[in-house]
């Protein structure tokens, strides 16, 4: 590093530095929004802000649709330690903004001390750390929350794997299962996986070039799984809840689910071009992403030019024995699964049937691994100790795929297909920024390969790049100081007294603001019977007959939709201008957005109560299909229906006394009865759900009606009924988690002090 003693040298990092300072700094006045982050990310992390406030988990949530247990969406992280204090302090939209600038930060300091572990020099460490938190895939993902705490944590995980294979001490098989194990509670799993597989390819490698005997290489092989299954435990709190929703759902995706989403493989210019194929902001508005079946957020990948570069001098110089060698296969190979749905989908098919591989969607997201290795390679070519043979070789395959690059990129623009994109409007100036970048690119690696500037150059270069990408990409930034629930359409709904289940182009908004959605927009699929309700989120021409009875029968009563929506059948209340709720819109599908303000709030006549009482028993004969159609055809409180062999033993089919719901407060209901009666509340029945009627033992609670829950009354009189939820198998989920989160530490506490001698033993053999 002494390039960076020297005034000039010192002036420039310090611009490196100012300029990726100013883009962390940049949330304190502007912010990227739209899609999942608006719509679904931050509705629930409100609900995290409410349940932490009153000092508990939301194990269970009554906002979205007719219930979830909220705590097994994965996406609320209610597990995540830095959770507990973020949101206990700060409001969703502030805890927000804060929790994705630190693990932005984060990651680049972890993925500079993971390229220094590697082996690579302090400048080629800068220049992985740089490109691999500004690169494309982060650039697209920056406020998706999982995708963006996840990031820390796999080079993270690769950090200790790699000292783990290389010395064989438990601190770092500790350190790994603690690491991958607070993964894993951030939710989604889908980058927990990959980890997975590049720790136990990254550790193997390192064991085999340290050549210790086989014997030992073995135990270290099984040790290194090990330390997964150990993590796994850590986080089994998390997985046990997510596991059980995921069941009762039916959480399922199909093969032909899997295959949108893709990298289109024309694309695969935009590594070295990233500025010419980089959609516009508006690219979720355009019909070009349609035809390739993916989105412009997903169709982002690059690491810069001198990463693109550099990734091939780095490619070039490993040799046999160097820990970065498996990188040379893994980035073609990611690639080449992002891209396989375009080229060969029945093949992509056949490899989603391997255990793991086809439990996620959008195979674009393999470009991650691909940003990752080529940001990895290229800290290992800003090393001037590479023979020269080697670099010039690995500069000179670099210019020639670059040159083809170009000549792809400037036919597949001037195509049909391409002219009718959005991005084709700015086509010629985003050629001349991608030129003028290569230009400068190859002109710094040059002279710091000659020693006439200093690796500060190149850094700058991909530093200003990349910084720069982050703008113009496919997220829009707004200035954005205010949260989207202080709107004018939310503040309505706040006002208004009586307001149940909200529908509409909303999603999960209302939950931002103290409401209830309607129909749930989760990352996993509600429990039933909420699916029902999936049809609230089109605008009213597009529901029946039996889905607005539906929608009633579930307590849906105002409903918000866009200018372009059709409203019929309900009570419009206000037409309202909302300029934030517009420019979140307008950056969604057209399909999503059903068109800008001003929006249409309205009111749904005839809902029914979130609690009542039938009188009416039945028994369907076949497994709930009578029951739905009877309660499709009807629009009748009075009937209970039952699955075979689930109604209440000893209730008559017809009870001719009065039975009055009196109150009902979410918890605890008073019904008043003359003779037997079923309370229906309007819940979804899941497992872990109890009643208590007066003083009795608790009880759980029957399904009824095609998965509501129910409670038999009989006799007469005033009751009170106390519903209570806790989940099942909490506490031994909790014990191994603590078990496994205790055992961890005691191995690391164990390791520093050097005072358990009980693990010579094992230290001895691995």
């Amino acid at each position: 590093m002494s390039e960076y003693r020297t005034p000039l040298g010192r002036l420039v990092l310090a611009a490196c530095c100012i300029v990726s300072l100013a883009l962390l700094l940049a949330w304190t006045g502007i912010f990227p929004i739209g899609g999942d982050p608006d719509l679904m990310y931050k509705p629930i992390k409100s609900e995290l802000v409410r349940s932490l406030e009153k000092g508990r988990l939301p194990f269970w949530s009554d906002r979205f649709g007719i219930g979830v247990p909220l705590v097994a969406e994965s996406h609320v992280a209610a597990f995540y330690p830095p959770n507990w204090l973020l949101y206990r302090l700060c409001s969703a939209h502030t805890g927000y903004r804060i929790a994705i600038w630190l693990h932005w930060l984060a990651l680049g300091g972890v993925t500079f001390l993971c390229a220094r572990t590697l082996a690579i020099s302090r400048a080629g460490a800068i220049l992985a750390a740089v490109s691999f938190t500004l690169c494309g895939f982060q650039a697209a993902h920056i406020v998706h929350e999982p995708f963006n705490h996840l990031m820390p944590y796999v080079p993270l995980c690769l950090l200790l794997a790699d000292r783990y294979g290389s010395t064989g001490r438990l601190r770092w098989l500790a350190a790994l299962a603690l690491a991958w194990g607070t993964q894993l509670t951030i939710g989604h799993f889908q980058i927990q996986m990959w980890t997975a597989g590049l720790v136990i390819l990254s550790g193997i490698w390192r064991v085999w070039i340290v050549k210790v005997r086989w014997q030992r290489g073995l135990v270290r092989g099984v040790l290194l799984c090990a330390a997964l299954v150990w993590g796994l435990s850590i986080a089994w709190v998390q997985f046990r809840l997510t596991w059980e929703m995921t069941g009762v759902a039916g959480f399922v995706r199909p093969a032909h689910v899997l295959l949108p989403f893709s990298f289109p493989p024309a694309h695969w210019a935009q590594f070295a071009l990233p500025e010419v194929f980089l959609g516009l902001s508006d690219g979720a508005a355009d019909t070009y992403w349609d035809r390739h079946e993916t989105m412009a957020g997903e169709a982002s990948a690059y690491a810069g030019i001198v990463v693109w570069i550099l990734a091939f001098v780095g490619a070039a110089a490993t040799t046999r024995g160097e820990v970065l060698r498996p990188w040379r296969v893994l980035v073609p190979m990611s690639i080449a699964l992002a891209t396989m749905p375009g080229w060969w989908p029945d093949g992509f098919l056949l490899l989603m049937q391997l255990p793991g591989l086809g439990w996620f969607r959008a195979p674009a997201r393999y470009t991650l691994l691909g940003s990752l290795g080529m940001a990895l390679l290229a800290g290992r070519g800003l090393d001037r100790g590479i023979d020269s043979q080697r670099f010039w070789a690995g500069f000179t395959l670099a210019i020639i795929l670059g040159a083809l690059a170009w000549g792809w990129s400037i036919y597949w623009t001037t195509g049909a297909d391409f002219r009718t994109s959005l991005m084709s409007k700015l086509i010629v100036t985003r050629f001349g920024a991608a030129g003028v970048v290569w230009f400068l690119a190859v002109v710094t690696i040059i002279a710091w390969r000659q020693k006439w500037l200093g690796a500060w150059a190149p850094l700058a270069v991909a530093t200003v790049e990349l910084a720069a990408l982050v703008f113009v990409g496919p997220v829009v930034w707004v200035w954005n100081d205010k949260p989207l629930e202080e709107g004018p359409v939310l503040q309505k709904l706040a006002q208004i007294k009586g307001v149940g289940l909200v529908a509409g182009r909303l999603q999960d908004l209302p939950v931002s603001a103290g409401n209830t959605t309607a129909f749930p927009y989760l990352g996993i699929t509600a429990p039933p019977p909420n699916y029902l309700l999936e049809s609230v989120g089109n605008p009213p021409p597009g529901n029946d007959a039996v889905e607005k009875r539906w929608a009633r029968r579930f307590g849906v009563t105002h409903g918000v939709w866009g200018a372009r929506d059709s409203v019929f059948g309900t009570s419009v209340l206000e037409r309202i201008d909302d300029p934030l709720l517009d420019r979140l819109m307008a950056t969604l599908p057209p399909s999503r957005r059903g068109g800008l303000g001003p929006w249409t709030l309205v009111q749904v006549l005839g809902a029914y109560p979130a609690a009542w009482t039938a009188r009416e028993v039945r028994e369907a004969k076949i497994k709930m299909k009578v029951a739905f159609l009877r309660l499709s055809e009807n629009e009748a409180r009075d009937e209970a229906w039952f699955e075979p062999g689930e109604a209440p033993p000893g209730f008559t089919e017809v009870s001719t006394g009065v039975a009055e719901v009196k109150n009902w407060d979410g918890k605890t209901a008073t019904v008043e009865h003359a003779g037997g009666c079923i309370l229906i509340i309007r819940r979804t029945y899941y497992p872990g759900w109890t009643y208590r009627l007066d003083d009795a033992p608790p009880e759980p609670v029957l399904r009824v009606n095609c998965g509501m829950q129910a409670v038999p009354l009989s006799g007469s009189g005033t009751r009170r009924v106390v519903f209570e939820y806790r989940p099942t198998g909490l506490a031994r989920a909790a014990a191994v988690s603590l078990f496994a989160i205790g055992a961890a530490i005691f191995v690391l506490i164990a390791a520093a002090l050097g005072t358990v001698k009980g693990l010579g033993w094992l230290k001895a053999r691995v």
